[in-house]
Formats: C-alpha cells, structure tokens, sequence
C-alpha cells in the first residue's frame, strides 16, 4: 500500500496564502456572501483575482481574508460604505505585512550583530 504525498510544487501551493485556487462559487460559499458581492470588491480596489485560461475568477487565501474584513465590517456599518471599508480592509493586510517585514529585519539585524566578532 503506497501513501500519496504532494510534489514539492503542489505542497507550495498549499502553503502559499497568495496561490489562486478558489473559484468565485466555492469563495462566496465559504464566505456566505454572494458571487456579486466578490465582483463587486474589484471595482472599489479591493481585490484583482487572477483569472483561469477561461477567465474565471480564481481567489487566494489572502484575498478572501481580505473579503471576510469587509464582509465584516459591511455588516456593522452598512453597504454605502463600501469603498471606505475596501479601503480600510487593504489598509489592515499593508499593516500586518509592514509588521511581518520589519520583524524580518529586526531579527536579521539580531543575528548580524551576533555573529560580529566583539573587540
């Protein structure tokens, strides 16, 4: 009996926040939104999902996170808000990448000066 594992580039795939592998119907659906409203969030600048050789929409991880917010968000504030809030949700994700990044170079800049020789 042979157990099946993933190549290395489909296991990067699954690890991969920003790889395309939602369809717009099963991204509404675990969103419990409808395929208009993910429409809807490429017109006001919040998503550009990559799209299949026969252009559907195909969404990442990261872009539904994204989506969620404003999901979230809509529900306490309304849809006229629509382009405040897209905007607020790209804002939050910048943030948190920003943070990631300089935690990044912190600890680069830690191991740098432990490996220099102390005179």
């Amino acid at each position: 009996m042979s157990e099946r594992y993933p190549t290395d580039r489909a296991q990067e795939a699954f690890d991969d926040a920003d790889y395309p592998a939602y369809t717009m119907g099963r991204a509404a659906d675990m969103l419990g939104v409808t395929p208009d409203f993910l429409r809807s969030l490429g017109p006001a600048g919040l998503l550009d999902p990559n799209r299949s050789h026969g252009g559907h929409r195909r969404y990442s991880r990261s872009e539904l996170v994204l989506a969620a917010r404003v999901r979230e968000l809509l529900d306490e504030e309304g849809m006229s808000l629509l382009v405040a809030v897209c905007r607020l949700a790209r804002l939050e994700s910048e943030l948190h990448d920003t943070r990631q990044r300089l935690r990044q170079l912190e600890d680069r800049a830690r191991q740098n000066g432990a490996d220099r020789p102390r005179g």
